[in-house]
């Protein structure tokens, strides 16, 4: 079964990997269009409140809740149940969001002022103004996703892993013409828009594809739906505090100074990449899965998740290694051919170290959160996030006095560690989780020996591959270009041989997790 797991995550995985690198390329346009100052500081305040509620209800809210009530109502009526309770959840859910977005857009200009308070009343009102236009963008994915969850809880994983890829290209597109016809940013706004339509399309294409419907609800249907908004609210909270807290983080660096809010944000989308590639599509599968094992064989669950959170460890700790040490670069690579971004390089890698020191947090979140949910409880998580969220938002009062930004980044990852610890803890308690200390122990003791390793190895090959072609001398004419070996250490030039060296390190951890005794069910 762990394997079957995998399998299907890696599929999950393997797309959601083909839409971060198209995601790269959209931030770099995204810079070459906007640049980091103001102007992008007011485009990403004004996206940030439809961006926020997509996270939240779009990729996390809404899913949590929704699949393991169709996978419930699917066991009790089929494909009656699944219809009734879909067409239900569109016409109420869109409802609320429909009112939510009226009541932001009549008062567009107290709300920029509330969540960007250190904004001039000249920035508020462009603000409030790119608002009005993208604030529709929720509206057309928040019901995608409702029959994303629907396609989800029957295991057709296809559609909604593949539809954030074509998103990101339609939005490229409309990049690329904006940059190119030098439209304004208004016109880019209604291109995000058109964007959503697209991807609410492509969900009602495939939900009818497979032959479901829309069907009349029926007592049942309103029953089940009454647990899903009892439920709904807790779960915004808990599965939403990585946006919540960035929404806290967004106004704390709105007082700092011009371009400061898109670095954090930058950041903030590069560290969540691991998480959307390994643990997202994960969990996109773990959460019906533990709803079954919860329903069918509950005995089971402990073990199960023990796997994941081993699973979780093993393949994040790398990838927050190689971040961190070649942080400076990535930043070099995307701010390419912008003069005024790439004067920012350094705070951009301090806010992103930051947030590294959350990574592991970040991600073992979702694995625990999977768990309330398939058990659909949603009260436990949500006191764990509240907690958080406060501790959030008194350090990043306290730390942006001493560290700017990079506090204000670091505040959001000694959060989502005190939402670890507390989750773990209360886990325990509930599941009376009997896991053995050896046990941990061993895999951790373990593990360390074979990342210090590696990660040691990989460190020692990146300083001699520096040193090396600093003492080469030659330059290569190709057409207009001259390269010399200084290109190699910057920008797009270093990835050619560092690239190669980050590869061979992850095959190097995988093919000799046998030599050091690292059991892992998802491989073995």
């Amino acid at each position: 079964m762990s394997k079957s797991i995998l399998k299907q995550s890696s599929k999950i995985g393997f797309l959601s990997l083909i839409s971060r690198c198209i995601a790269f390329i959209r931030e770099w346009l995204l810079i070459q269009y906007f640049s980091v100052g103001d102007t992008s500081d007011i485009f990403y305040a004004a996206f940030r409140i439809p961006n926020t509620m997509r996270k939240i209800f779009a990729e996390g809210a809404l899913a949590s809740i929704l699949v393991p009530a169709c996978i419930s109502i699917h066991k009790k009526e089929g494909d009656d149940g699944l219809n009734k309770l879909t067409t239900l959840s569109l016409f109420i859910i869109q409802s609320i969001i429909f009112l939510i977005c009226s009541a932001i857009f009549y008062w567009s200009f107290a709300t920029i002022k509330l969540i960007v308070p250190g904004f001039s009343d000249a920035k508020i009102a462009m603000t409030a103004h790119l608002l009005r236009i993208l604030i529709s963008f929720i509206l057309f994915i928040s019901s995608g996703a409702i029959i994303a969850s629907a396609l989800q809880s029957q295991k057709r994983f296809f559609i909604p892993a593949v539809a954030p890829s074509i998103l990101n290209i339609a939005y490229i597109s409309s990049l690329i013409i904006c940059l190119y016809f030098k439209l304004s940013i208004d016109t880019f706004c209604w291109y995000v828009i058109a964007t959503s339509v697209i991807y609410f399309l492509l969900h009602v294409i495939a939900y009818f594809k497979y032959n479901y419907k829309l069907q009349a609800p029926t007592k049942d249907t309103y029953h089940e739906f009454k647990i899903i908004l009892l439920q709904l609210i807790p779960c915004i909270i808990s599965v939403g505090i990585g946006e919540i807290n960035h929404f806290i983080n967004t106004g704390f660096a709105s007082y700092l100074a011009s371009g400061s809010m898109t670095l954090i944000r930058s950041s903030f989308q590069f560290v969540n990449i691991p998480v959307g590639i390994i643990t997202a599509s994960l969990v996109t599968v773990l959460l019906p899965h533990f709803s079954k094992l919860h329903l069918e064989s509950p005995q089971e669950v402990e073990d199960h998740l023990f796997e994941a959170i081993k699973f979780t460890i093993w393949t994040t700790m790398p990838i927050c290694f190689m971040l961190f040490l070649f942080s400076e670069h990535i930043f070099e690579t995307l701010f390419i051919g912008d003069l005024q971004a790439l004067s920012k390089i350094a705070l951009a890698k301090s806010i992103f170290n930051a947030y590294l020191i959350g990574l592991l947090s970040f991600s073992l979140n979702k694995i625990f959160l999977s768990i309330f949910y398939a058990l659909r409880l949603t009260m436990i998580p949500m006191i764990a996030s509240i907690i958080a969220i406060a501790a959030n938002y008194c350090l990043s009062e306290h730390l942006i006095n001493y560290y700017g930004a990079s506090g204000v980044a670091f505040a959001a990852s000694l959060s989502a560690i005190i939402q670890t610890l507390l989750l773990t803890l209360f886990l325990s308690k509930y599941l009376n989780l009997s896991w053995s200390g050896k046990k941990w122990i061993k895999f951790i003791l373990s593990y360390l020996t074979q990342l210090t390793i590696f990660s040691a190895a990989l460190w020692f090959a990146y300083r001699l591959g520096c040193v090396l072609i600093t003492q080469l001398n030659f330059q290569l004419h190709v057409t207009w270009l001259t390269i010399v070996p200084e290109d190699f250490l910057h920008g797009l030039g270093i990835w050619f041989w560092v690239g190669p060296l980050c590869l061979m390190y992850l095959i190097g951890l995988y093919l000799s997790r046998n030599f050091f005794n690292l059991k892992l069910s998802y491989f073995d």
